[in-house]
């Protein structure tokens, strides 16, 4: 026996809320259609249909696999969707009682049904996105919420008619909001700008929207979409050429018995500068990353060649003691002993850079006198620069101050001044002068290599030479000077090189930019 679902408390107001909609008992459109061709084919079902129910009858809005306009309430499964307010699912109609088969088209009963509530923004429920199909089955649970997303699509689609109509029926109101838009708005019919707002003329840099009522939307964006669409980023040329990044979105709009496009484009100028931004910054840490990969191998073959350099003779010393002499022997030892203060160097360095870089090594700065500092390197190079007869002259005042942390900015001189020793010839001069903002340590040595000044201060780009009398560095003195003198706002850079010796200058002003010290370097390759 059939049950027909009894008439519910509400129904007057619910059969209200249908009818200020307009839809049922209306021809079939396409939105819908769409929706219920879309229906089908996820489902893989041959009958979709979209309806609407009043008091009586059971309206089709869209059908797809038959064609009908109306049927009895009473004698539909939609009824009973509208009585428990949630998704319907009949495996099997031949196992239900709830109405007398149905009969969608001449090839007899459908056999499975599943029904899910179209519900509008009051809560009522005016109708149904429903399946069905001649064979027992059930909607597995993904095709189920995608039948439940599609009829929210037509729910959507239903609130967009209403709109319409209001906007229709109350023009002046529209008239305000329209105008009074924070986006710019555009009116659109045949691809011609039927109206625009005062947010269109601000960004398309007019006195007045009128400037431009008439003209093909096309001067202004193209493409230009002719369907509705989610929103988009696009481009909208004003009256100069200029180009204005934008997010479109499109709806449709029935007036006067003719097909409008309006769009929103919303100025994201800012939206994308930052977004710009964004990637750069993203392109930046890639290449630290990419940056810090290289230097940490670098670091690890340069740690690992003196260390196996160190076991093998040990290993030698101690499988075969007598093979040595005591001056042999003597001479093994002083030549791991630089090998291994070689390694304590590096380590030290990469130590204070890791420090440096991860902010580790708070900077106290202060007015500090720089001649005192110089002497120190000088007193701890002593025996390097006696055993080169270096002629080290420091001509720095005694009350020449500059604003730094006293620890580092030695560390800095140290591995300048070292450097000017290493590269020296024999008896040769290295000079400490000063001027305002900066320190200068020339030599008299060969220069650096052409090709060696674009990498000489980053880390992962190894540029350690051997001195004059074959003195071994750690190729990491120049990157920590850096390191150094940018933790302090200031900057290192190569002043001259070549014949002439080098000058390296530490530059401690208040402000330094970056291209001045690049420029100094791009001179020297010229």
């Amino acid at each position: 026996m059939a049950a027909t679902e009894p008439i519910k408390a509400g129904e007057k107001e619910r059969i209200g809320t249908l009818e200020s909609y307009g839809i049922a008992g209306t021809a079939p459109e396409k939105a819908y259609d769409d929706i219920a061709a879309l229906a089908a084919v996820i489902t893989k079902a041959p009958f979709a249909y979209i309806t609407f129910i009043d008091t009586e009858q059971l309206w089709f809005k869209s059908t797809r696999g038959f064609s009908s306009d109306s049927m009895e309430r009473q004698d539909s499964y939609c009824q009973h969707v509208l009585r428990l307010g949630k998704p319907l699912m009949i495996p099997d109609t031949a196992q239900s009682d709830l109405v007398e088969p149905v009969s969608l088209d001449d090839k007899g009963p459908i056999r499975a049904y599943c029904g899910v509530p179209l519900r509008v923004s009051d809560g009522s429920i005016l109708g149904t996105l429903c399946i069905a199909d001649y064979t027992p089955r059930e909607l597995s649970p993904d095709q189920l919420q995608a039948v439940e997303r599609l009829a929210d699509q037509v729910v959507a689609q239903l609130e967009l008619r209403r709109a319409n109509k209001l906007l229709q029926s109350e023009r002046e109101i529209f008239e305000t909001l329209f105008e009074a838009a924070p986006v710019a708005l555009v009116l659109v019919e045949e691809e011609r700008i039927v109206r625009g707002n005062t947010a269109l003329a601000r960004l398309l840099g007019c006195d007045d929207s009128s400037a431009v009522t008439g003209n093909p939307i096309t001067r202004f964006l193209s493409p230009f979409p002719k369907e509705a669409s989610l929103p988009a980023d696009t481009v909208l040329r004003d009256r100069s050429g200029a180009e204005i990044p934008v997010e479109l979105v499109q709806t449709t709009l029935e007036m006067r018995g003719k097909s409008h496009q309006l769009l929103a484009l919303t100025d994201i100028r800012d939206r994308k500068e930052k977004e710009a931004m964004l990637s750069e910054q993203r392109l930046q840490a890639e290449n630290a990353n990419r940056i810090k990969d290289t230097f940490l191998s670098l670091v690890s073959h340069d740690l690992k060649s003196p260390l196996s350099g160190i076991f093998t003779m040990l290993d030698l010393l101690a499988s075969s003691p007598d093979y040595f002499t005591e001056e042999d022997r003597t001479s093994v030892i002083r030549d791991l002993r630089s090998t291994a203060a070689l390694l304590v160097e590096m380590i030290n360095q990469l130590l204070n850079i890791h420090r440096i870089k991860s902010g580790q090594i708070p900077l106290d700065k202060a007015d500090t006198p720089i001649r005192p500092l110089v002497e120190e390197v000088a007193l701890i190079l002593n025996k390097q620069i006696r055993d080169k007869e270096i002629d080290l002259r420091i001509e720095i005042d005694r009350d020449f101050f500059m604003k730094v942390d006293a620890g580092l900015f030695r560390e800095a001189l140290f591995n300048l001044i070292s450097n000017a020793v290493k590269f020296s010839p024999p008896r040769g001069i290295v000079r400490v002068d000063e001027a305002p903002g900066e320190i200068r340590v020339t030599d008299k040595g060969a220069g650096i290599p052409r090709k060696d000044l674009p990498d000489i201060f980053r880390h992962e780009v190894k540029t350690s030479r051997p001195g004059t009398q074959g003195e071994e560095g750690t190729g990491l003195g120049l990157p920590l000077v850096r390191d150094i003198l940018r933790a302090h706002g200031g900057d290192v850079t190569v002043r001259s090189t070549g014949r002439e010796g080098t000058c390296m200058v530490l530059l401690v002003p208040e402000n330094i930019r970056d291209e001045d010290v690049a420029g100094e370097i791009s001179d020297l390759l010229e």
